[in-house]
């Protein structure tokens, strides 16, 4: 793993320590590296099933969508933000992405700082071991972690930055793991987000309420709205969208074969990124 300095153990939250192909901690607790270079500090009792997360269809359903470009426009928002935060933090900062997926945004910033000659050290974690494996497999300069966002293992105070990305979010330990000046950045869909979607899923489709996560511990800073339209090019990219959404779960028979009938679909993107500073 490329960096381990700021994780603990899932066990007795002392630092890891790397041995050979190991995570070990004082009291002998020891994880193993697997062969992509993640480690897994999800315990059993914390699952909330036997496969928790993204299953291995809805991983790489998400992983082939977003590799051909479609939310290009977000990656490049978050870029340009993290690299903003970056220059004006110093000193090689913290970031962490909480609820990672298969690291398609983790892997963007990552890429724009390195360019940019910004050092920043970068986590990444989400339940889904499948998506932690994806995301492995993305960039060797992250250190991705199979673990939860209601027990992260990285310690306390630690962190700069924080990327929750459609993904849920946990207020006690977003304050616990972030410096006492940090940033966390959230993204939820805007009101208008795969609208022409929704209107060939659902008889009577709804905009999205924009509503932020619940951050107690947070002052919401600053927003900013992204929005295009995209064109999905072939019957796979559409099955491949709806299998990464809510919607894939919600949606009523007749509206599933309605979508199945298409082989190309135009649709508005719609993204809020809001910073929260503790």
């Amino acid at each position: 793993m490329k960096s381990i300095k700021h994780l603990v153990c899932p066990v007795c939250h002392k630092p890891l320590l790397e041995r050979e192909k190991s995570l070990t901690c004082e009291n002998s607790h020891s994880f193993d590296i697997a062969g992509k270079g993640y480690v897994n500090l999800l315990l059993s009792q914390d699952k909330n099933s036997k496969d928790p997360g993204d299953n291995k269809d809805m991983a790489k359903a998400r992983k082939r969508f977003l590799d051909k470009g479609y939310y290009n426009l977000l990656a490049d928002g978050l870029c340009d933000l993290f690299s903003q935060m970056v220059i004006s933090r110093g000193d090689n900062p913290v970031l962490l992405d909480a609820g990672c997926g298969d690291g398609y945004y983790t892997d963007c910033i990552s890429k724009s700082l390195q360019k940019a000659l910004l050092n920043c050290t970068i986590y990444g974690i989400d339940i889904s071991k499948e998506a932690i494996r994806l995301a492995a497999g993305r960039n060797k300069e992250i250190s991705f972690v199979v673990a939860s966002i209601f027990k992260i293992p990285l310690m306390t105070e630690k962190i700069d930055f924080i990327l929750n990305a459609f993904a849920p979010s946990n207020d006690p330990e977003f304050s616990r793991v972030l410096k006492k000046d940090g940033v966390l950045v959230t993204v939820i869909p805007g009101k208008r987000h795969l609208y022409e979607l929704k209107s060939v899923l659902y008889e009577k489709p709804y905009e999205n309420d924009e509503k932020e996560p619940s951050l107690p511990s947070f002052k919401l800073e600053e927003q900013i709205r992204i929005n295009g339209f995209i064109q999905l090019k072939s019957h796979e990219d559409i099955a491949d969208l709806l299998t990464m959404t809510p919607y894939y779960w919600r949606t009523p028979k007749e509206g599933i074969e309605r979508l199945n009938r298409l082989d190309k679909l135009g649709t508005e993107i719609d993204f809020i990124i809001g910073a929260h500073k503790k």
